[in-house]
């Protein structure tokens, strides 16, 4: 009788734990999709420890991706391959992080090659006006 107790007790300890878990995860995707992500983290990583369940880590990382930290996002992500059970969900995620930090790149390149196209137009647009002021003179 005393070791049924001593089962139930430890079986009732690990579903609080992990309703516990849930509720914490729950609490966090609300505040990310309010915006307020840091308050996410925090409940996320209490004393600044990474979640140990795949859809904490995943979680961490969207909230990484919307703050701009791209490289914690693809290490979240990566940690979550390792353990989880949707691995290829989580790899999923960290191709399209990859290929939107590529696009990102090459908008970033067309826009220099585009302002320098237009500088090297108005220096030839003001050349041709300074030399048609000379030739008139």
């Amino acid at each position: 009788m005393f070791a049924t107790h001593n089962v139930r007790r430890s079986e009732i300890q690990r579903i609080t734990i992990r309703f516990e878990d849930c509720l914490r995860l729950a609490r966090a995707s609300e505040m990310a999709s309010w915006g307020r992500l840091l308050e996410a983290e925090t409940l996320l990583c209490p004393g600044r420890h990474v979640p140990m369940s795949a859809d904490e880590l995943d979680l961490l990382a969207r909230i990484h991706v919307k703050q701009g930290r791209f490289d914690l996002a693809r290490k979240r992500w990566e940690d979550a391959v390792k353990i989880g059970d949707c691995s290829a969900k989580y790899e999923e995620c960290i191709r399209v992080l990859d290929d939107w930090l590529a696009y990102r790149h090459r908008m970033l390149i067309w826009r220099i090659k585009l302002g320098l196209w237009l500088v090297a137009l108005l220096l030839s647009i003001w050349i041709l006006l300074r030399i048609g002021s000379f030739i008139t003179v």
